[in-house]
C-alpha cells in the first residue's frame, strides 16, 4: 500500500528560489521511501520515479497497487492513474482477494480491505463464493477421473445416472448427451445460470434442481438443441454432471472433489460444501449489493455445487492455474502434457471447456470469469509464459474492478492478452451532440436511448438493465465515441443523417 501526498503552495530556498508548485507524492512505507514524485510548476512539469528496489515482487506490487488504469489510454494525454484503494472505495467493494501469477509462480497474493465497511475482518484464509470458477474446477477433477479410467467422457451419460431422469430431447442413442458435451458447453441443454438460494429458505436438492421442482428457482432442464451442435452456456449441463458423479462414486460431490482436485492441488482454504458447515461461517468474505449493502444472511447457498458453488480465495486458485500450466509445460503436475494438449486441440468458437482463448504470436491464455449475487471472480493464465491474474471479489461492482486489474497487470507485467484500445480525443461540438440523443431500437430487438448532460458535455449510452455508458468523442470514421471504462466503440452513420449508430456490429436506428 502506499500513501499519497499532496502539497500545493509556495516554495523557497537560502539561493532566492521562489515558486507556487503542486506536488504529489507517492510514498511506500513497505520500502521506506517515496515511489513516484510529479511536481507542475506553471507550464513545466517534473516527473520522477524510483526505479529499482530491492525486493522486486514487492516494487511490483506497489505498482499495481497505484497504477490502475481503465480500457482506453488517450494519446497524447498524461496517464490517469488511479490506486486499488480509491477503485474499492469508489466501487463500494468491500474486500478483493488478489493473487499474480508470474513464471509459473505466484508472485504475491494480498487480501485487500475497504476501511468504509468496518464490520468486516478478513485474513488470508477467508474465502469467497468462486461462481462458475466452479466449472473449470469441476471439468478438470473430471478429466482426472476419466485418464483414470473411473469416467468414460464420452460415454451416454444416461449410463451413469441412477437417481435421475433426463426427459426425451433433441439427444439420441447415436448422438447422447455425455461429459465431455456437457463441460463444452455443447450439450445441448437449457442455456443459463442460477441465482441461489437466501439462507433463511429451504436449498433444494440437485435432483430438485433439474427436476424444476416446487420451490426451485430455475427451470427444469431440457436437451433444447441437437447435442454438438452448438456452444451454448448451461449451468444446468453441470448440475446433470454433479448427479452422475454422485451416482458413480455413491459419494457427496463436496467429498469426490476434494478427492480429485482440492487435495492433489493442496486448494487449502477451498471446498465445495454446500450449504457451509457453521464452524465455516466466519471465514466467510460476505457477499454485498452494487449499493454496498450486505446479502441477507451475507450470501446464497448453490445446491449447483458444479456451477457456482466452490468457495474458495485468489491463492487457491492461482494453485489450480498454475497446475494447468506446468501440465502444459510438461512439469511434473496434477495434470499430465498429454491430458491437457488433449483438451487444448478441441477449441470451438474461441472456447475449450468453457475457457475463453486468447491466442497471439507468442501467447496461450487461457480465461474464466464468474458471477454469483454479491461476487465477482475471474483468473486468467498464459500457458506460454506462466504470467496470470485471479481477483474473487465480494460485490456485485466487482467486475469493473476485475476488468482494470487485468489490464494494468497486463501493462505492468508485459502480457500478451488483455492490451488497451489506444484513440485521440475529438472535440465535438454540442449542437451536434445534442442532435444524437433520442431513443433508439438495436438490432431490431432491443430499447437504447442517448442522453446529454449539460454539466459534462458528455453523451451516455442506457441499456435497459440501467447501465449507462459515458462516451468520449474521439478521432475516427463516422462521428465515433468511446465508452473510457470499457472500450465500448459507438459510430453514428453519416448515411443515415447521424439518425442510427453502430454497437456491437450491429445497426440501432433511431425512434421517431
Amino acid at each position: 500500500m502506499a500513501y499519497t501526498i499532496h502539497y500545493n503552495g509556495n516554495i523557497t530556498n537560502s539561493r532566492g528560489y521562489n515558486a507556487v508548485v503542486d506536488e504529489v507524492w507517492l510514498y511506500a512505507p513497505e520500502v521506506k521511501n517515496f515511489i513516484k514524485l510529479t511536481q507542475k510548476q506553471d507550464d513545466f512539469v517534473y516527473n520522477e520515479e524510483l526505479v529499482e528496489y530491492s525486493d522486486k515482487p514487492l516494487k511490483s506490487k506497489v505498482q499495481l497497487e497505484n497504477q490502475i488504469i481503465g480500457k482506453v489510454k488517450f494519446l497524447e494525454e498524461t496517464e490517469d492513474f488511479s490506486t486499488i484503494a480509491n477503485k474499492m472505495v469508489d466501487y463500494k467493494i468491500p474486500a478483493l482477494s488478489l493473487a499474480v501469477i508470474n513464471d509459473g509462480k505466484i508472485e504475491w497474493t494480498e487480501m485487500f480491505q475497504n476501511s468504509n465497511f468496518s464490520e468486516q475482518n478478513l485474513n488470508d484464509s477467508s474465502i469467497f463464493q468462486a461462481a462458475s470458477l466452479s466449472k473449470p474446477v469441476t471439468f478438470f477433477a473430471a478429466l482426472r477421473m476419466h485418464t483414470a479410467g473411473k469416467i468414460d467422457l464420452d460415454e451416454n451419460i444416461e449410463q451413469y445416472i441412477k437417481n435421475y431422469k433426463l426427459p426425451q430431447g433433441k439427444q439420441t442413442v447415436e448422438n447422447p448427451v455425455t461429459f465431455r458435451n456437457i463441460f463444452s458447453h455443447t450439450s445441448g441443454i437449457t442455456s443459463g445460470g442460477y441465482q441461489g438460494y437466501a439462507k433463511d429458505q429451504v436449498m433444494p436438492s440437485d435432483v430438485e434442481v433439474l427436476n424444476g421442482s416446487e420451490g426451485v428457482n430455475s427451470p427444469a432442464i431440457e436437451v433444447i438443441s441437437t447435442p454438438n451442435e452448438m456452444l451454448a452456456y448451461s449451468g444446468g449441463g453441470y448440475t446433470l454432471a454433479e448427479v452422475a458423479l454422485q451416482d458413480i462414486f455413491n459419494d457427496d460431490f463436496s467429498n469426490i472433489m476434494n478427492q480429485w482436485i482440492l487435495q492433489p492441488i493442496g486448494m487449502e482454504n477451498s471446498q465445495f460444501t454446500q450449504p457451509l458447515q457453521p464452524s465455516d461461517s466466519s471465514k466467510v468474505a460476505k457477499g454485498y449489493t452494487s449499493n454496498g449493502v450486505v446479502l441477507e444472511g451475507g450470501w446464497r447457498n448453490h445446491p449447483e455445487q458444479a456451477a457456482a458453488g466452490l468457495w474458495s480465495n485468489a491463492n487457491d486458485m492461482a494453485k489450480f492455474l498454475i497446475e494447468i500450466y506446468k501440465g502444459y509445460q510438461g512439469k511434473n503436475s496434477v495434470f499430465s502434457k498429454e491430458e491437457i494438449q488433449s483438451i487444448l486441440n478441441q477449441e470451438r468458437d474461441g472456447h475449450i471447456y468453457g475457457l475463453i482463448v486468447d491466442k497471439s504470436e507468442n501467447g496461450f491464455a487461457i480465461t474464466h470469469y464468474g458471477g454469483n449475487a454479491g461476487y465477482r471472480t475471474g483468473m486468467t493464465i498464459d500457458l506460454n509464459t506462466g504470467k496470470g491474474l485471479v481477483y474473487l471479489i465480494n460485490s456485485d461492482n466487482g467486475g469493473a474492478l476485475g476488468n482494470e486489474l487485468l489490464l494494468s497487470t497486463s501493462q505492468l507485467y508485459n502480457w500478451n492478452h488483455f492490451k488497451r484500445t489506444s484513440v485521440k480525443r475529438n472535440q465535438s461540438d454540442t449542437t451536434l451532440l445534442k442532435q444524437l440523443t433520442g431513443k433508439y431500437k438495436w438490432n431490431n430487438q432491443v430499447d437504447l436511448s442517448v442522453s446529454f448532460n449539460d454539466e459534462t458535455k458528455l453523451l451516455s449510452l442506457h441499456f435497459p438493465n440501467g447501465d449507462a455508458y459515458n462516451l468520449i468523442s474521439i478521432e475516427g470514421e463516422e462521428i465515433s465515441f468511446i465508452n473510457p471504462n470499457t472500450g465500448v466503440n459507438v459510430k453514428f452513420l453519416r448515411s443515415s443523417d447521424y439518425n442510427s449508430f453502430l454497437l456491437y456490429g450491429q445497426t440501432a436506428v433511431k425512434l421517431n
